[in-house]
């Protein structure tokens, strides 16, 4: 397995990937066409450290996104690939309309009570593992070089949100890894969240 930087000709092998991994979650119920715009400005994005880890024969077996400072970070993508994003709220407007409020509404994934929460910390924003490449370490191959990556670059916390209800294995996985929990948060509409961090 090697890790290396993910560029624009393998967006399609993350969407892909995304969609495997995370069935059933919001931003996979968006679309294809959400996430290939989602994916193409982030990973073009030079604020952001996009990671790969493939096979010898190039299979994408897992990807790990982070946001290098996570104060704007959203809003600043939406501004830079302001027509695209613009073409898939159109569609999502006519045919899930609700979804775009949720998706404006938690575009921060904070909570409003949480007054010293600044952002001034980097942000894991996705990281996923092929489902028939579980419990091969590739989750924790691609969260230490993504710290190491960060740290050699003048970083020094990195944050992520996760699930607060039955996710007990995730939680520990990253407590083990020295994350801790920064606060806890809804997302709309009812969905309970964790925001954890590490000093690295």
């Amino acid at each position: 397995m090697r890790t290396c930087q993910l560029n624009i000709n393998q967006i399609s092998k993350v969407v892909e990937l995304h969609e495997l991994a995370f069935k059933g979650f919001f931003l996979t119920e968006l679309g294809t066409s959400f996430l290939n715009q989602y994916y193409k400005s982030v990973i073009q994005s030079e604020k952001a450290l996009n990671l790969g880890v493939f096979d010898e024969n190039s299979k994408l077996l897992g990807f790990a996104i982070t946001a290098k400072n996570s104060k704007g970070f959203n809003k600043s993508i939406i501004k830079q690939n302001f027509l695209g994003f613009l073409g898939i709220a159109f569609k999502l407007l006519i045919l899930k309309p609700k979804a775009i409020y949720r998706l404006f509404i938690n575009l921060e994934k904070k909570s409003p009570d949480i007054k010293d929460d600044k952002g001034n910390y980097s942000e894991l924003l996705s990281i996923a593992t092929h489902p028939n490449k579980q419990g091969l370490g590739i989750g924790k191959k691609l969260l230490i070089e993504t710290e190491k990556q960060l740290k050699s670059e003048g970083y020094d916390k990195l944050a992520l949100t996760t699930d607060y209800h039955n996710n007990i294995d995730v939680i520990r996985f990253y407590e083990k890894s020295g994350y801790s929990i920064y606060y806890d948060f809804i997302t709309y509409p009812t969905r309970k969240m964790y925001k954890l961090i590490k000093t690295i």
